[in-house]
């Protein structure tokens, strides 16, 4: 039966003798440089090499994690780091940037590639692209099935690695923009302020919403190991070494017991008991067995709940002691937690009626000094075991089994092999002179030969060839056998090492017309038709779209009572994030509905139906306006991709015929159009996050220009500019956040009306939208503008300015496709335009960095 790997995460020393000790196959880390969790402790360089070291000695792999997007400046720099763990000997780097996996491939052939979760790879097409590339390994989406999974593993090639214990995202990895949107904090550059765990409003529910409960498929190994994975990784970099300890301890003990009798395999209540004690926001098995919807959500407390320890009985406001009757037992040092409570205390002191107690057993009423008022009948929760955490400070140190052949004849050097079945290591010592006295026995040799002591090796067989009656000092064995053993563990880490020369980055400016053009991403035909006569050059439009929502107006005759054909919401002062008149607030309220269609099948779904296509391109083509297919940026099967486009059209010209090519922002679907549609070109949309010159070249080698990442500045872009043609968001909405889960199908049912904006604590407003696939996508709050800074985006080099119109009506579209159209020819002329950006608004991170 297949043995997959138990990969643990590491954040400090501590963790990684921890995960060592407790049965990991294999761990994880990251250095001060480049790593998606650059609030962990993360190692020097100098720590960095040790851990390689110290990994390799004991006969387990080492990963590091370079999982950030690189900017351009970065690159010098991430070379020499590439070089420095080549050289120390990693087994793998792993990756989100597709510029540093190119790099990689290029230049360090000999340092094997991961493929982040932050790749967002969720189908088969995008591992056969990474495959490709040469990467070794893809860790896939957070969000995929099960039988999804095996389907990858079954058609690929490549090793293929999930998670399976351990926090989740809200959003697809790789595809949240909100904590950098938020406070310039960027996910994907390793700084996230992890705002799925804030509190949030919609209409009257508020809580939680965007946390998802912990991980958790220790019930489920079977099937994991059944579908071929080939690693199992536990997350938590950020977690104390005794969570790793005990996480670590737990999986090896059932991916070992199911092993050795699969039918007999069960988690025992002890092991379920330390999972949910080291840390859990309850627990979920993800979306491995279909979407879990509502199930997947711990909306009520984004922490640590550890286990239920009791109740609260009173609360004396006098003594400020809380009364607490115990279903567990409690321990002086034990951490506690009471109902939703953000913070927890740590038990200092403890009463049982008028005494002082170290601890107290279950059945208990105990008293706590407690400086807040709590309320009867509180949920409390034990959230650190003092004991527990105590039992897994205690490891089983890794030992290495090794065979010894001792040599010793008269006349001859003493001699000692040491055979770890990988390595063999011999050292010689003195001549051996015949015994004046007392001559050594083979035990006496034996017993100090196997005095391994702190080292990682033990003894499992000593041969011997010895002359009768001879003599050897017992100094002369013990430096035999520690010269032996220090030259093994330099082997066993030495052999790991490489040497790798530095990447070479260098790029040169080229020379190339531009003459910059003005893209829209339209949302419904109406809308294509008012941007193409509001000056576009190049159209998007796909059925990545919406679902159509009504709104109910409010005395406000200033908005109209439905939207133009395929609109889907016109609520502009709402949708758009300006902030209501004064004065006028509840007059410009509007509120979104759910339309309430009957059941359809998945083609009539389409936000656009396909014989709409061709009208919409054979009107653009009459005004010499190009259209391109906007395809998905979330597509597990390509099959629906074939259905949305790709199939023969009764009712007119196929839309891969018609259109002028595509926008791609998914690495499955540009694999698919390489290999199927080569003859049509394709620009490379921002999901795919291309950060600087190294990934733009790669993407531009099959595309005829690059969508820049939402979070580059402009004097980052200018810089990027000049390698090749780059397009840039200048307008609009675009999703912050990509999410599987059904956010307002999940709150609510029917026909509830509410306002479907997530409203967070500091009162932003962040529109709400859910896509025809049920995903949830959470829109920036404000709406960006760059109208008065098109002159300097020009000279900056950007080929292609686009607007993000799918939230808008056809009336709106024309209007600000015609504002950015004369803005981009008065820019060009060398006019002066004088128009700016109304009301509130976001310039996004054009003039300011992100962390």
């Amino acid at each position: 039966m297949h043995k997959p790997e138990l990969l643990a995460p590491v954040g400090s020393k501590e963790a990684l003798i921890a995960a060592i000790e407790n049965g990991a196959d294999a761990v994880y880390f990251g250095g001060t440089l480049f790593s998606a969790r650059q609030f962990a402790y993360n190692f020097t360089n100098e720590e960095l090499e040790w851990a390689i070291d110290y990994t390799h000695i004991r006969g387990v792999r080492a990963y590091v994690t370079m999982n950030t997007l690189v900017k351009d400046t970065e690159l010098e720099k991430a070379g020499e780091y590439l070089q420095f763990l080549c050289n120390a000997g990693a087994d793998a780097v792993i990756v989100q940037d597709i510029g540093i996996l190119s790099l990689l491939r290029e230049q360090l052939p000999a340092l094997p590639v991961h493929a982040s979760t932050q790749v967002t790879i969720h189908n088969i097409e995008g591992v056969k692209f990474l495959q490709d590339m040469g990467a070794k390994r893809v860790v896939l989406a957070r969000e995929m099935s099960l039988d999804e999974i095996s389907r990858i593993k079954s058609q690929t090639s490549i090793e293929i690695e999930t998670f399976i214990h351990g926090a989740l995202c809200f959003s697809y990895s790789g595809q949240c923009l909100l904590s950098s949107m938020i406070g310039g904090r960027s996910g994907n550059r390793g700084y996230c302020a992890q705002p799925c765990r804030k509190k949030y409003r919609i209409g009257e529910v508020e809580g939680y919403l965007l946390s998802p409960k912990d991980l958790n498929m220790s019930e489920h190994i079977g099937a994991l190991m059944d579908a071929g994975i080939d690693s199992f990784k536990i997350e938590g970099r950020m977690k104390r070494p005794e969570y790793v300890a005990g996480v670590v301890r737990v999986y090896r003990k059932l991916i070992d017991r199911y092993l050795a009798a699969p039918a007999d395999f069960r988690v025992t209540k002890d092991e379920k008991h330390i999972l949910l004690q080291l840390f859990n926001r309850e627990f979920t098995a993800g979306y491995f067995f279909g979407n879990p919807a509502s199930q997947l959500m711990s909306r009520k407390y984004p922490h640590n709940r550890g286990t239920v320890l009791g109740k609260t009985v009173d609360y004396d406001s006098r003594t400020k002691l809380v009364s607490i009757d115990l279903k567990a037992p409690l321990r002086i040092g034990d951490g506690i937690g009471i109902g939703n409570r953000e913070t927890g205390i740590t038990v200092r002191n403890m009463y049982i009626g008028n005494k002082i107690a170290a601890e107290a057993v279950l059945g208990s009423t105990v008293k706590i000094p407690l400086d807040i008022e709590v309320s009867e009948d509180e949920v409390v929760f034990k959230t650190f075991d003092s004991k527990l955490m105590a039992s897994l400070e205690i490891g089983n140190a890794r030992k290495i089994p090794i065979k010894m052949s001792f040599k010793a004849r008269i006349g001859e050097p003493l001699g000692l092999l040491i055979d770890d079945g990988e390595n063999k290591v011999t050292m010689r010592g003195d001549i051996v002179n015949p015994a004046k006295t007392t001559p050594v026995s083979k035990s006496s040799v034996a017993e100090q030969l196997i005095k391994l002591g702190n080292t990682v090796f033990e003894a499992k067989e000593v041969d011997f060839e010895l002359d009768k009656n001879i003599f050897i000092p017992v100094s002369e064995l013990n430096s035999v056998r520690r010269q032996a053993i220090e030259e093994l563990t330099k082997i066993r880490a030495r052999k790991w090492k490489r040497e790798c020369s530095e990447p070479k980055i260098s790029f040169s400016s080229k020379n190339f017309d531009i003459k910059p053009i003005l893209s829209v991403n339209a949302g419904s035909v109406d809308c294509l038709k008012a941007a193409v006569d509001g000056g576009a050059d190049v159209i998007y439009l796909g059925e990545e779209a919406f679902k159509d929502v009504r709104f109910r107006k409010e005395n406000n005759p200033q908005i109209p009572s439905r939207a133009s054909e395929g609109r889907r919401h016109v609520c502009q002062q709402s949708i758009r994030g300006f902030p209501l008149p004064k004065g006028n607030r509840d007059a410009d309220k509007c509120i979104f509905e759910k339309e309430n269609k009957p059941q359809m099948n998945a083609d009539e779904r389409r936000f656009i139906a396909k014989d709409k296509y061709s009208e919409a391109i054979e009107y653009a083509h009459n005004k010499s306006v190009k259209v391109l297919i906007s395809t998905p940026r979330i597509v597990k099967d390509l099959k629906e991709l074939e259905i949305s486009y790709f199939q023969s059209n009764p009712n007119g010209k196929d839309p891969i015929e018609a259109a002028d090519g595509f926008l791609v922002g998914n690495l499955g679907v540009l694999y698919h159009l390489r290999t199927n549609f080569a003859n049509k070109p394709i620009v490379i949309d921002y999901p795919l996050n291309i950060f600087n010159r190294q990934a733009l070249d790669h993407f531009l080698n099959f595309s005829r220009r690059v969508t820049l990442s939402p979070e580059l500045t402009l004097n980052e872009i200018r810089e990027l500019a000049q390698s090749g043609h780059a397009e840039c968001i200048v307008h609009g909405f675009f999703p912050l956040m990509v999410s599987e889960h059904d956010l307002i199908g999940s709150l609510f049912s029917g026909e509830k009306t509410e306002d479907i904006f997530l409203k967070d604590e500091k009162g932003f407003k962040f529109p709400v939208m859910t896509d025809i696939h049920n995903r949830t996508n959470i829109m920036n709050s404000r709406e960006l503008c760059l109208l008065g800074s098109i002159p300097d985006i020009i000279k900056a080099g950007v080929s292609c300015l686009r607007i993000e119109a799918g939230t808008y009506d056809a009336k709106t579209t024309g209007k600000i496709t015609k504002e950015y159209r004369d803005a981009i020819d008065d820019a060009v002329c060398g006019r002066e335009n004088g128009k700016h950006c109304q009301g509130e608004h976001t310039t996004g991170h054009y003039f300011r960095g992100i962390l």
